[in-house]
């Protein structure tokens, strides 16, 4: 392939890093050759299904290595949430221990994407995996010798979300580096596949760890599966990071002017000041999942089949979500995606039928695929690359970093009326607020990246350096 000829050109480090692996080797060749099973597809037929991302080999790479690490927060999420819900009973103590879990999330998350334009997303991205799993790994054993209190267990949810959120802007902003600007919002979509097989893979991993052994050894498993992708993300090849972003050490002015950027270009500051509710009441709703198979009834096995029902919706809408970008515009695409989940968790929280409920983690799943993906796309592609780390950052901080605070906030919903009710509640929310976002900046909707990398508005192309 021409294409991946040329963007893998930056591979003369990597080369050089090859030849002194050593007996590392062993370790990253079987996710090469499981990369290079793509390779004999023809571009034609990558760019018919928007997945000419995976025309680039060093993104192929990265995709079933973090497919792994995606698999292993499902199974964490089922094996940590079921440990707290079994040793309290309480679905605002749960929602507390993820609440918690997320606090270096939302305090720290933009200072990770300022290390992250600093150093380059792929060192972050692997320090990210192995020290989360160790601290998974450690949890789980300790959990299994002993009885913890429950300041333990807040105090592990602290140190896991602390080294996860150090890769968490890392793992969105890779994709600058793997593949040129015309394939972004392509890897974009498939990073998000790889997160939808790997909540079917984790949850029903999870699920069956659960309903089969005590609770920590999901969370041991979930360790293993986190640590695993860390040596072949390291041995990826990417660009050299700005010696000026390098040598920059201020802390808090370039996160201001991140966000100032963002208020000079309304547009990305109302896409940037959306994902609060879709994070924070609609994407918290994983938290929440061990909490609705106890009021469902439906058990460890039925915890399973939820994660793997939103999962298979993710799956499927990470399919098309490149076409429908392409074809609707990705400013359309955002609220196909919001209100897609918004009318799953709705049918969740109402439906009277068990079966019917389960079903509609589809809809929530992928629509929730089909928004970021959109959002992410075109966060990227409107931001200049010496902040598009820190506009990511901002977004994840919105977007993921607040699911914890809506964790909270639906843990005591659900203790009160349950979870069902809690899911039905953030419905409501995400059809509000997607309306509110067009009334105050119509132009979102006319948000369109074409396939060259440029970005247009109502049929004008913007311009970043304007």
């Amino acid at each position: 392939m021409t294409g991946e000829r040329t963007w893998t050109r930056v591979a003369s480090c990597a080369a050089r890093r090859d030849s002194s692996s050593g007996s590392w080797s062993w370790w990253a060749r079987p996710w090469e050759d499981a990369a290079r099973h793509w390779s004999g597809l023809g571009e034609s037929v990558l760019e018919r299904f928007g997945f000419n991302a995976l025309g680039y080999r060093a993104f192929r790479t990265f995709f079933f290595a973090n497919f792994v690490g995606n698999s292993s927060w499902f199974v964490f999420n089922a094996g940590f949430g079921w440990l707290v819900l079994v040793m309290t009973g309480s679905a605002a103590t749960v929602g507390l221990a993820f609440f918690v879990s997320g606090l270096p999330a939302m305090l720290l998350t933009l200072h990770a994407g300022l290390l992250t334009d600093r150093l380059g997303a792929r060192p972050l991205v692997v320090a990210s995996f192995a020290l989360t799993g160790s601290v998974m790994i450690a949890f789980g054993l300790l959990a299994l010798a002993f009885p913890l209190p429950l300041w333990a267990v807040l105090l592990f949810a602290l140190a896991q979300g602390a080294s996860m959120t150090l890769g968490a802007p890392g793992y969105v902003s890779i994709v600058n580096d793997l593949v040129p600007p015309g394939a972004v919002s392509s890897a974009v979509a498939l990073n998000f596949v790889g997160i939808s097989v790997g909540r079917i893979a984790g949850g029903l991993i999870g699920g069956l760890l659960v309903a089969t052994f005590p609770a920590p050894w999901a969370v041991i498993v979930a360790g293993l599966m986190q640590i695993a992708p860390a040596i072949p993300v390291w041995r990826l090849p990417t660009p050299a990071v700005s010696r000026a972003a390098a040598a920059n050490r201020a802390l808090v002015r370039p996160l201001i002017d991140a966000l100032g950027y963002a208020v000079r270009f309304p547009t990305l500051g109302v896409i940037l000041g959306l994902s609060i509710f879709p994070g924070a009441l609609g994407l918290s709703y994983n938290y929440l999942i061990p909490v609705a198979a106890r009021d469902l009834g439906i058990g460890g096995e039925g915890l399973g089949a939820l994660l793997a029902m939103a999962g298979a919706g993710g799956l499927l809408a990470g399919f098309v979500a490149e076409a429908i970008m392409r074809r609707a515009g990705h400013g359309r695409a955002i609220f196909i995606g919001l209100w897609t989940s918004a009318a799953g968790m709705l049918a969740f929280g109402l439906s009277p039928i068990v079966g019917l409920s389960i079903a509609s983690m589809v809809l929530v799943g992928g629509g929730f695929v089909i928004y970021s993906a959109a959002s992410l796309a075109l966060i990227q592609a409107l931001s200049p690359p010496e902040v598009r780390g820190r506009t990511t950052s901002v977004f994840a901080l919105l977007y993921w970093g607040f699911m914890p605070l809506g964790g909270l906030v639906g843990g005591v919903i659900a203790e009160a009326a349950g979870a069902r009710a809690a899911f039905a509640a953030g419905g409501l929310v995400l059809i509000a607020t997607g309306a509110a976002a067009i009334l105050v900046r119509r132009q979102v909707l006319t948000l369109r990246v074409a396939r060259d990398g440029t970005t247009s508005a109502d049929g004008v192309l913007i311009d970043l350096a304007a």
